[in-house]
């Protein structure tokens, strides 16, 4: 009888583990709104999600802020303080009225 019990108490992990590790595998899978991380050559780090009308953009790990589009192309976002700029794929960080910084990763 404790072996049955003992069997069956493992046989409930065993079917516990493959339940949680198939809905681990799921977790992002299908995300509209991807997250593209890239180095700037000022040392930026930056994490994007572009999502239309805004960016979401978490600078060295803090917060995302969000950034509005500017005009209808949609390569510019910016809250006056900070500029994410893509065109033509490439991707450049301003903050203020300092140089953008050109950025690679994605």
């Amino acid at each position: 009888m404790l072996r049955n019990l003992s069997i069956a108490a493992i046989s409930a992990l065993m079917l516990a583990s493959c339940e949680h590790s198939a809905s681990g595998a799921s977790v992002g899978a299908g995300n509209p709104y991807p997250v593209s991380n890239y180095t700037c050559q000022d040392g930026t780090r930056l994490a994007v999600r572009l999502l239309g009308d805004r960016a979401s953009v978490s600078v060295n790990g803090e917060t995302a802020v969000d950034l509005p589009s500017m005009g209808p192309e949609g390569t510019t976002y910016s809250d006056g303080q900070r500029t994410l700029t893509i065109v033509q794929g490439r991707l450049s960080w301003g903050v203020g009225r300092a140089v953008p910084s050109a950025c690679t990763g994605g």
